[in-house]
């Protein structure tokens, strides 16, 4: 069993990298069989749908573009979980932005054209993850949670604030949130969801 992480942000030793791996490392304190990747976004070229329609409407899950996304959808696919982790841009960074309106895009022509077998990530367990800087979180897992959702994964919520995930801010360890706990709550969850 594997649990992927994808690291949306462009810095990747910061905040979301962070926190991604504190999950990451929860699921595997929780279930040591498990094997977790880590996928930085800033090291993928990764560009936005190009609105044409070629491929993606005939052949389900495929796309024209030639660029990192396919490698990214067959890591996706085959991990039996996912971390996703953002920071708050407007909403969130504009490669994160190309990677969920390629998938959302192909799993609308899955709908309208197809109809046959499961979509690529249904069912498939995901926690999210946001680092804020100093606002507040709702405005990224707000898109991440949509995101999910409409590719028909299942985002898992916690009890404690913000409940779409963990969200932290300034230096993680400092923070009043303790978003480093929550990480370790959210991947303890996330392995026993992947476990089934």
């Amino acid at each position: 069993m594997k649990v992927l992480g994808i690291v949306g942000s462009m810095r990747n030793e910061g905040n979301t990298g962070q926190l991604v791996e504190a999950v990451l490392s929860a699921v595997k304190e929780a279930k040591p069989r498990m094997r977790t990747q880590t996928v930085h976004l800033s090291e993928l070229e990764i560009g936005p749908c190009q609105g044409c329609y070629e491929v993606c409407a005939k052949t389900p899950y495929k796309c024209v573009v030639k660029d990192d996304f396919p490698g990214l959808i067959q890591k996706m696919e085959e991990a039996d979980g996912l971390v996703i982790g953002s920071p708050l841009y407007f909403p969130v960074p504009s490669r994160l932005v190309a990677v969920c309106e390629r998938l959302v895009c192909l799993a609308y022509f899955h709908d309208l054209r197809h109809h046959k077998g499961a979509h690529l990530l249904e069912d498939k367990p995901c926690a999210l993850v946001a680092a804020t800087g100093g606002t507040d979180p709702w405005d990224v897992f707000q898109y991440l949670f949509q995101f999910a959702v409409s590719l028909r994964m299942t985002p898992l919520t916690v009890k404690r604030y913000p409940y779409y995930g963990v969200a932290g801010r300034g230096d993680l360890a400092q923070d009043e949130e303790r978003p480093l706990e929550g990480a370790q709550e959210l991947g303890r969850l996330l392995a026993e969801e992947v476990e089934g």
